[in-house]
């Protein structure tokens, strides 16, 4: 089921293209803001989730602390995976948000193991 609007620091699930060419529903933490949502027609990026920790220089532990609701198992932000998506891409909203105060922390890592530079 398609949702209708995403918002920045929303996790939600999203159909992810496996290496070997499958696609499995996986969570992903949104990036964009609601200026690009909206000058895009509901185009967003978002930062893959998983529970395998495949790449520690890349990922990033999730923390319950960091959520408006815990995650139901060890999760991390796979940093150097960004996607991008169109809202009625979206499965499901899970109604679950980073905190603004650990948003940007996230943000650094994804421009960092992208990038190699850091955003101060």
């Amino acid at each position: 089921m398609a949702v209708s609007k995403v918002s920045q620091r929303e996790i939600i699930e999203v159909p992810y293209q496996l290496p070997d060419g499958t696609i499995k529903p996986h969570m992903a933490l949104v990036l964009s803001t609601e200026k690009l949502l909206s000058a895009e027609d509901g185009m967003f990026y978002a930062v893959f989730i998983s529970s395998k920790n495949l790449n520690p220089e890349f990922t990033m532990e999730i923390r319950n602390e960091w959520l408006s609701k815990p995650l139901s198992k060890q999760s991390h932000f796979v940093t150097h995976i960004v996607s991008y998506y169109r809202t009625d891409e979206v499965i499901q909203s899970f109604n679950n948000y980073v905190k603004k105060a650990f948003f940007d922390p996230i943000l650094n890592k994804v421009i960092l193991s992208m990038f190699d530079i850091e955003i101060e």
